[in-house]
């Protein structure tokens, strides 16, 4: 995103809103800004404005999706970690943003094995999916859960906080960063974020990814045993 983009989008959130404190940029137009079809805010507030008010603020830009939270509020679960895995701050010196996270410790290489629990759950949801649409949803949380499993036992491997998967990526050596990129690229970019996953063999390719994401975690946890 342009820098004078940005600017218009905080200029915009504070002039609806003067108590806010922090604003985040997330998600795709981070990660893959010259593919993103929309753009994710995170907005912290001392405030106590109407919700929509902030989405109506800025929502002839482009397409914009805002999340609202009470400065002090924490974050949780799966949506932290997706915030964290790539952002930017536009507005503030990201302190809020650290706060709203600082309950996430280190992965344990037990997050790894749910996530790849709940792959499985989203893989037999698509097949008992209704309709196409709901199939390709669900289809895509399966390969993009696989990938989350690896990343944080990559993150529970290094025993860091640091959360951005392309800077984990750098910390790990050869062996396993040229493994992980292969479920940044083609399980989060292309097969989550693009849907350009094989349709007529979803489940064969799942599987494939899975076994790989299966040893992958068993051999993290092996090197911390060594």
């Amino acid at each position: 995103m342009k820098r004078s983009k940005e600017e218009e989008l905080c200029k915009r959130l504070l002039n609806y809103d003067p108590e806010v404190v922090e604003v985040v940029l997330f998600g795709s137009s981070v990660y893959a800004p010259e593919r993103a079809k929309d753009v994710d805010l995170l907005v912290f507030t001392r405030g106590d404005k109407d919700r929509h008010g902030y989405l109506n603020a800025v929502d002839d830009l482009f397409g914009v999706d805002v999340v609202v939270m009470r400065a002090g509020e924490p974050l949780e679960g799966d949506f932290a970690w997706h915030v964290l895995g790539a952002y930017q701050v536009l507005y503030g010196d990201g302190r809020y943003l650290r706060e709203a996270t600082s309950n996430l410790g280190d992965p344990p290489f037990e997050g790894a094995w749910a996530a790849i629990e709940a792959a499985q759950r989203y893989i037999q949801d698509a097949e008992e999916a209704s309709n196409e649409a709901l199939k390709d949803i669900h289809t895509r949380n399966a390969f993009n859960q696989l990938f989350h499993a690896a990343r944080l036992a990559s993150m529970a491997y290094l025993a860091t906080e640091e959360t951005r998967w392309g800077r984990v990526k750098r910390m790990l050596s050869p062996e396993f960063a040229d493994e992980f990129e292969d479920f940044i690229d083609i399980l989060h970019v292309e097969y989550f974020y693009h849907g350009k996953y094989p349709k007529e063999r979803a489940r064969e390719e799942f599987e494939v990814w899975l076994e790989r994401a299966r040893d992958y975690v068993k051999h993290l946890i092996e090197q911390t045993r060594e």
